[in-house]
């Protein structure tokens, strides 16, 4: 009885469970489903950033896409309610439509799925300062005084910085939701996110999760009343809750499974009630009852059966039992009732069936026992047979395993091994014996199989079955100058059409077609690549047969060279000048006294004119460049800057051409000359090339001349070989660098566009403790864990990456100001006047002044006999 009311109890519990779920239940599938939008909490301003970038993948986007049709459908949208704007981004930025351009849901949609994926990188900041500056602003259909709301949908870490950016979206107004997919970084998404994090910030594990998000940022927005402002329909009491609501009953009542209506409550039905067996309902009470058989008891709660035994037992043979509504008769232990129900006969207890035996039952008064077949043992549990264990009396006769079987045993051997016939020891089993068809070349027998080996100069392929013949030349062609062609067990070396081989076997020679006999041409032969052209001497000009020469007229080009008229003469001609004029010294121009009033001197700061000339002049603090124009102030003091530049394949030719610019642009800002700064190029792809040492160019033209004279290399990306060359090499006094004694400081500037083919570490490790200051500057597919290493600390001001070539001269601009400041640390080589080779220098350079004015003299007096003569020829 008390295990009986234990599980009355637990069943109570179980039913009023289930009553709350139900209800529960009742009421969540009981929230309205409303033909218009849900959200009319007033006019918001919403604009979706989303990743668009190649880790996304196809279906993921696909997800990405139903996430914000799903929230939009649950928007109201409109010119005066919500608008709706969408961005997307890699390593641009996409506006797929601004919050201005649509006003319903169906155009929305539309243009959300015809959006194409950029597949490109992860510039989360640009993207945020995008939104900002232009998805944000009046133009696009900002509005004043409405919430803007922005949400950034990610999966994977920003490749640039977001934290500066997303302040200040933040500080304009704009609130920012970020979420974060997969491998997104969580530090970036709460740099992002506005506060608190917890609202704002959403970590997913997939693409398929983002909607839980959707709930929570509708309720989020939404946050109206569906009480006061829906037909909820509750008969009784309505409850909201964000996004929802729920109907509750008075007191005495319970919710029904429509959710709305109340039914008072069943104190019976619902088992409130203390009646053993009936309960009997009455509004908000109940009284008890019992069954037939039964009769009440004084507690008017519990129920007794009637004892019918007690009347007399006489005609059971052994003894009665009472049972509901009359008796049975039941036997003593060991006996089972007859037919008659009254009498009694011992049990055959077998006769029930020997299930529990597992072979044979023997009954016996009140009871049985098992016993088992020959061959087998009774087990502890008196019932269960085991066969007798054979083995277990020894099997050192089988090499491998003893098996049993009835009344004795054979012997096992084990797996990838075969029975010998003396049925005791064992053989491996030889696979390849069986035919070793699937192998190209070799079949080897292993335990439990085979495998295929390839004849040397062969490797295995994936199959693990046919042989390919290795291609050596994969394994770096480099000591091949143009070709790599792999034979087996080795490669040899082939030149591309107008080479031939050299004896090393490697290297390659322009064929010479002029060694042939030049008869053809009349004055000069020179070699090309299949050919040869002919050029004539100075002075001459190449006729149409491309073979004969005949004399330049140099004034019939027209007398453009000279300001006023062109004189011809052999090999040559003259200019002179209108009376009022005087002719410069480079014999073409003519200029009035005061020319800073006539011409365009070009001058930045100031022109001033002296007789016959110009020059310019700048203000005190800055520096006149090069050009005689333009004022610099990148001149306190003097570097030794070697430039690394990415000569592989994958830059392309009309992007190498970009990055001489770029050099060019970079040797724009610099002091070069002997004792200033002095500038070092090398190329690199599988190999690396000087393009010009630190001590062969003195001034800036030259330099800028030389680098536009480079050729493209066109192979492999060996940064890590490029860094060791730099180091023991470019960097030494033989190829012009000034001795470390005198503290010019060395600056390295390494230019990439993707992932080294080689180790970085140790040679970017090797240049920092020799004391070069490194620079790192990325394009496109560059890897920025490796600009890093290469880059000298603090990286934040040595490392530089752009999405593409374009970008470039940006870099070289902010460039400029880092390596001015490194410039300026250097120490000016400050030389007593006094000493000897100073006032050697001196003497030097005032008789080279001095020697230049002579000539420039000399010049003018024959430019003057030149007219004298004319004028009296005239005469």
């Amino acid at each position: 009885m008390a295990r009986l009311g234990l599980c009355r109890r637990n069943m109570t519990r179980v039913l009023v469970y289930v009553g709350v779920l139900i209800a529960i239940i009742a009421a969540t599938e009981a929230r309205p489903k409303s033909a218009e939008p849900k959200c009319k909490s007033g006019p918001v301003d919403l604009v979706f950033i989303i990743d668009g970038s190649r880790s996304v993948r196809p279906h993921e986007f696909e997800t990405m896409r139903k996430f914000m049709i799903d929230i939009i459908h649950e928007m109201d949208i409109g010119l005066e309610a919500t608008r709706v704007g969408v961005v997307q981004y890699s390593s641009q930025v996409q506006n797929v439509f601004s919050l201005k351009a649509f006003s319903k849901p169906a155009q929305m949609v539309k243009a959300i799925n015809e959006i194409i994926p950029l597949a490109q990188g992860t510039m989360t900041g640009l993207a945020i300062r995008y939104a900002m500056n232009v998805a944000f602003s009046a133009e696009e259909g900002a509005r004043p005084n409405v919430p803007h709301v922005a949400v950034i949908v990610t999966d994977g870490r920003p490749q640039d910085r977001v934290a500066e950016v997303a302040a200040a979206a933040r500080e304009s107004g704009i609130e920012i939701y970020a979420i974060g997919v997969a491998r997104a970084d969580m530090t970036s998404l709460r740099a992002m996110a506005s506060p608190p994090f917890e609202d704002h910030v959403f970590l997913v594990e997939s693409f398929d999760l983002i909607h839980q998000f959707g709930l929570q940022f509708q309720d989020k927005l939404c946050g109206m009343d569906l009480c006061l402002e829906s037909d909820h329909g509750c008969e009784h009491i309505c409850e909201s809750s964000p996004g929802s609501y729920h109907c509750l009953c008075l007191p005495g009542y319970t919710l029904n499974e429509d959710g709305k209506t109340c039914t008072p409550i069943d104190l019976c039905a619902e088992g409130k009630h203390d009646c053993q067996q009936i309960c009997i309902a009455s509004p908000g009470s109940f009284t008890c009852d019992c069954n037939t058989g039964y009769t009440l008891n004084d507690d008017k709660r519990t129920c007794t059966m009637i004892d019918y035994c007690s009347f007399g037992n006489d005609s059971c043979e052994h003894q009665c039992a009472s049972v509901l509504n009359g008796f049975n008769c039941r036997c003593q232990e060991g006996y089972s009732l007859n037919d008659d129900l009254k009498t009694c006969t011992m049990i055959d207890y077998c006769s029930f069936g020997n299930d529990s035996c597992e072979h044979e039952c023997v009954s016996v008064l009140q009871s049985f026992y098992c016993q088992c077949r020959e061959g087998y043992t009774l087990n502890e549990d008196e019932t269960t047979c085991t066969m007798i264990d054979y083995c277990s009396f020894g099997n050192d006769s089988c090499e491998h395993e003893c098996v049993s079987v009835l009344n004795g045993f054979h012997c096992h051997c084990n797996d990838g091994y075969s029975l010998n016939d003396d049925m005791k020891t064992c053989a491996m089993i030889d696979y390849c014996s069986f035919g070793n068809d699937s192998c190209e070349h070799e079949c080897v027998s292993v335990l439990k199989g085979f495998h295929c080996i390839c004849n040397d100069g062969y490797s295995l392929n994936d199959d693990k079955k046919t042989c390919t013949m290795i291609d050596y030349c994969s394994f770096g062609n480099d000591s091949c100058e143009h070709e790599c062609v792999s034979v087996l067990k080795g490669f040899h070396c082939i030149c591309n059409d107008g080479y031939s081989l050299n004896d090393d076997k490697k290297t390659c020679t322009m064929i010479d077609y002029c060694s042939f006999g030049n008869d053809s041409c009349e004055h000069e032969c020179v070699s090309v690549l299949k050919g040869f052209n002919c050029r004539c001497k100075d002075g001459y000009t190449l006729n149409d047969d491309k073979k004969t020469c005949t004399m330049i007229d140099y004034c019939s080009f027209g007398n453009h060279s000279c300001d006023h008229h062109c004189g011809g003469v052999l090999n040559g001609f003259y200019c002179r000048c209108n009376e009022g004029y005087t002719l410069q010294e480079n014999g073409k121009t003519c200029l009035s006294d005061n020319l800073c009033n006539t011409v365009e001197h070009g001058c930045e700061h100031q022109c001033v004119s002296t007789p016959g000339s110009y020059h310019c002049i700048c203000p005190e603090g800055h520096e006149l460049q090069d050009d005689g124009k333009t004022c610099g102030s990148c001149r306190s003091s003097n570097i030794d800057l070697v430039l690394l530049i990415d000569g592989s394949k994958s830059v392309r030719p009309q992007n190498f051409e970009l990055v001489k610019q770029f050099v060019n642009q970079v040797v724009d800002q610099l002091d070069v000359s002997p004792k200033g700064t002095r500038v070092g190029l090398v190329q690199y792809s599988s190999r690396v090339r000087t393009e010009f040492t630190l001590g062969m160019y003195q001034t800036k033209e030259e330099i800028k001349k030389a680098v536009m004279n480079v050729e493209y290399m066109e192979k492999g990306t060996m940064t890590g070989l490029a860094l060791k060359h730099m180091v023991e090499n470019s960097f030494t006094e033989a190829e012009g660098a000034r001795p470390a004694g005198k503290n010019i400081p060395r600056v390295g500037l390494v230019f990439t566009d993707g992932r080294s083919q080689d180790d970085i570490q140790e040679w970017a490790k090797k240049a920092k403790e020799a004391g070069i200051t490194m620079y790192a500057v990325g394009v496109g597919k560059a890897v920025e864990d490796e600009l890093r290493e290469i880059a000298s600390e603090p990286v934040e001001k040595h490392f530089f990456y752009s999405a593409d070539f374009t970008a470039i001269s940006q870099i070289a601009e902010n460039l400029k100001l880092n390596v001015c400041a490194a410039e300026s640390q250097g120490e000016i080589e400050v030389k007593n006047p006094c000493a000897c080779e100073s006032l050697v220098e001196f003497q030097q350079v005032t008789m080279s002044t001095l020697d230049q004015l002579t000539q420039k003299l000399s010049a003018m007096t024959k430019r003057l006999e030149v007219l004298e003569n004319q004028l009296l020829t005239r005469k």
